[in-house]
């Protein structure tokens, strides 16, 4: 099975949604989920949750992909932290515990396998199917997981917020010439949109302009435009 249909299926486990890119929220958790690179706070992850869960956050379209690379690196960092968060998110509504055991899995946490079978009892058929064709090939971690998609692109979004890595956006570059319809117009979007959030993004962004092929580099020089357009003077 490829990696486009093994996240499809950890996101139907995890919740319906449509495959948009995710804004950025001016909400308390939404605003800390999205800074948490720049300070880490590893001890904080099961109120913000709760707090994410009750604002609706793992309900809006978009994010269960980018809540699912997010929790997926956390979960990575933290492994020792796991079982007694997990232990505390069965009070979640059951489709906001199913994200997270999807970003389990992706983790690499072999705890996150166990979860899903759990779950994949009461799933449809079809899903189920999907939950055992991703447990049988194993897990992939988002770093190494292509860009085929504005759902993948947003993984990698999840991802670079727990973390601040290059890589994820290096990855998004690299789907811009990748041919998938409609991946480079919701690349330059989505870049624009973080790049002139996070100054790191937009650091990253002008260092690989003269790096990528000619196809990237035009998506990519007019998301730097439209990022310092919307940057206050001074920021940048």
């Amino acid at each position: 099975m490829k990696l486009t249909s093994l996240l499809a299926a950890a996101l139907a486990l995890a919740v319906s949604s449509s495959a948009v890119f995710a804004a950025p929220s001016s909400a308390p958790a939404d605003k800390w989920l999205n800074h948490y690179y720049q300070n880490p706070q590893p001890s904080a992850i099961p109120d913000v949750v709760f707090k994410l869960s009750r604002s609706g956050y793992f309900d809006q379209a978009g994010q269960p992909a980018q809540a699912i690379g997010f929790f997926s690196t956390i979960f990575a960092q933290n492994p020792a932290s796991v079982n007694g968060w997990f232990r505390d998110f069965q009070s979640l509504p059951e489709k906001h515990y199913r994200i997270l055991a999807s970003a389990l899995w992706y983790s690499g946490n072999p705890e996150g396998a166990r979860l899903l079978r759990d779950l994949s009892n009461n799933s449809s058929q079809q899903v189920r199917a999907g939950i055992d064709a991703m447990l049988a090939r194993g897990a992939t971690q988002v770093a190494q997981t292509p860009v085929l998609s504005e759902s993948s692109m947003n993984l990698q979004w999840g991802a670079f917020l727990a973390s601040g890595d290059e890589r994820h956006i290096t990855n998004i570059l690299a789907a811009v010439g990748s041919g998938q319809p409609g991946v480079p117009e919701a690349a330059r979007i989505s870049l624009a949109m973080n790049a002139a959030t996070h100054p790191r993004v937009l650091d990253i962004c002008r260092a690989q302009l003269d790096k990528q092929p000619n196809e990237v580099r035009s998506v990519l020089r007019a998301a730097i435009n439209e990022a310092e357009a919307k940057r206050q003077p001074g920021t940048i």
